[in-house]
Order: C-alpha cells, then sequence, then structure tokens
C-alpha cells in the first residue's frame, strides 16, 4: 500500500472539496487516520455516485440520506478492484440502480451494453482503470503493480537528460523505461545507458525499453525494447497499453509530460 496522506491532500489530489472526504469517513466508506491511494479511489467514486440521479428521480441536495444499496455496492467494488490484479488501464465500473459490474477489456464492455436487460437499461460508467494510472506521486502503489527502483537520470554529450525508470520483476534482470529525448538512442548511447544502469544493479540483466517524444506519421508515440544483434541496435516495438497494464501509474507519471494532459473530473461544492 502506499503511505499515508493527509484528508486535505487527499481531497486535493481528488480534485474535490474536502467535505467529500470528511462525508466518505462518516458513513464508514474511510478512515481518515489512514488514508492511501485506494481511498483516494473510494472518495472519487463516492462523489460521483452520491450526485447521481436516476432519470425519473428527484433529490435535495439538502437532504442528509445515507448511502443506497447500489452506491454502497459501487463504491465497495471500486475498493476490490484496486486490489484486484485483473485490474488493467481499460477495466469500467458500471453503476446501475441495481449495483454495479466491473468489466476490464473492450469486448467485455460492449457486452456489458449489448446485454443490458430491461431492468438494467439505464447505467453510467467509470473508468475505474484510468483513475487508478492517475494517482499521483505517493498513491500509486495499488496491489497489480510493482513498484519502481529509485529514478534516476542520465545526462547525454549534448545535454539531453535522459529520464530513467527501472522495475525488477524478474529474477536477475531489471527492465528499465528511459524517456526525455527527441531521437531514437543509438547503439553508443544504449551502451552507455546499460552501463550505467549496471553500475547500480551488478550481476542482473539490463533490458531496455524506450520512449522518444518524437511520434510516428500517424502521431503516436511508441514504445520499443532495445536489444542488440550481432552487432546492431534493433527496435522490437511494443504494445502501449499492455505495458501500462503491466506497470500502471509509473510509466503514465513518466510519459504524462510528452503528451496531451489526461482530463480529470472536475466536481466542488
Amino acid at each position: 500500500m502506499s503511505a499515508y496522506v493527509p484528508p486535505a491532500r487527499l481531497a486535493s489530489e481528488a480534485d474535490l472539496n474536502r467535505a467529500w472526504v470528511n462525508k466518505a469517513a462518516e458513513l464508514g466508506l474511510v478512515n481518515l487516520s489512514a488514508l492511501d491511494g485506494e481511498d483516494l479511489i473510494v472518495v472519487r467514486v463516492f462523489a460521483f455516485v452520491d450526485q447521481l440521479v436516476w432519470p425519473g428521480e428527484r433529490r435535495s441536495r439538502a437532504i442528509s440520506r445515507n448511502l443506497e444499496p447500489w452506491q454502497r455496492q459501487a463504491v465497495n467494488a471500486a475498493r476490490d478492484s484496486a486490489r484486484d490484479e485483473a485490474t488493467k488501464l481499460d477495466s469500467v465500473l458500471w453503476v446501475t440502480p441495481q449495483g454495479a459490474v466491473i468489466t476490464h477489456s473492450p469486448g467485455e464492455h460492449a457486452a456489458f451494453v449489448l446485454n443490458a436487460t430491461a431492468d438494467r437499461a439505464i447505467f453510467a460508467s467509470i473508468p475505474l482503470g484510468q483513475w487508478i494510472a492517475e494517482l499521483p506521486h505517493g498513491l500509486e502503489t495499488i496491489f497489480q503493480w510493482p513498484a519502481p527502483l529509485p529514478t534516476s537520470h542520465m545526462s547525454l554529450p549534448n545535454g539531453t537528460e535522459l529520464q530513467l525508470v527501472g522495475f525488477k520483476t524478474v529474477p536477475h534482470q531489471v527492465t528499465v523505461f528511459v524517456a526525455g529525448h527527441d531521437a531514437p538512442l543509438d547503439a553508443p548511447t544504449h551502451g552507455a545507458l546499460k552501463t550505467h544502469v549496471a553500475t547500480r544493479h551488478p550481476s542482473e540483466h539490463i533490458r531496455v525499453i524506450e520512449h522518444p517524444v518524437a511520434s510516428n506519421s500517424s502521431g503516436q508515440s511508441l514504445w520499443w525494447e532495445l536489444y542488440e544483434r550481432a552487432g546492431n541496435l534493433v527496435r522490437r516495438p511494443l504494445a502501449r497499453r499492455e505495458l501500462l497494464d503491466e506497470y500502471g501509474p509509473q510509466l503514465t507519471h513518466l510519459t504524462q509530460s510528452q503528451g496531451p494532459p489526461v482530463t480529470r473530473r472536475k466536481s466542488k461544492k
């Protein structure tokens, strides 16, 4: 789990008024003395469902009320998903007047919508996987994502500063993600990078994955695994979404300054 975060910071990181955190605590959804990233997700989902009004329903905000069963089920599903290894970037929390359902892939999302029955024809969706991936530094350690090694940087002779984030998820191997450069790395730089990492992790195989700022002709930023073959540097394309599913928020933070910012829901009262 991530480190404790004060209620005021949790509210700020969730783009919510502190009153939402207090209200969640009053309803027993979070513990103010032990808040962490998981609770941030819970509070965001709670604020969403608390303001959700179904068609034909009338509700006054001035009237104090307890959580309805469908709202509590949605909040509990969000907390369970923050602990579930099946949760991925694509995961969606579907909220209905009857309860909540989690789906983890585009195919599952389509099946949910297409197979909606008459009593489940009304629903709202929450991009739960994306919300988890948006968790800020210090709050991003959710169970299914590995913890990164201490982040470091490497300066190139031309003054470019490479951003490095390493993971040790396979015995005797360190996987290093490198970003912050305009052009693909050349063979000498790749060798120097591996030497740089090896001084900190001796006797380990170094796997390098790069994410240059430059995009391809379609405007899509690419990820490449680099390795040497017969003295030449080879690049193997990797699927960004699969990498984010595996490594989660850490890679989002690594590249968030290189692309358009993620739109965060603004809801204060």
